[in-house]
């Protein structure tokens, strides 16, 4: 998995080192302020928040690596 990381056995880490961040704002996932932007979505959500939304509701290991390219951005800066 290009950009992504496993900490620990099922554990996700995203690569957001082309992130962005913005006004505090609501993040999409845990409603509480946020900075960062999400760098495929440009939404306000935390990176944690995200590693820990694909973590819980991946459904496999393929799964998992699909929702890891869904929401890491590739080099030229589009999804993967």
């Amino acid at each position: 998995m290009p950009n992504a990381t496993s900490a620990r056995p099922g554990r996700v880490v995203l690569d957001w080192r082309h992130g962005t961040t913005g006004e505090l704002a609501p993040c999409v996932l845990c409603g509480t302020p946020a900075l960062c932007r999400s760098p495929v979505k440009d939404l306000p959500c935390h990176k944690g928040c995200a590693e820990q939304w694909i973590t819980t509701h991946a459904r496999n290991d393929a799964d998992r690596a699909r929702l890891i390219r869904l929401h890491t951005p590739n080099k030229g800066g589009g999804v993967r």
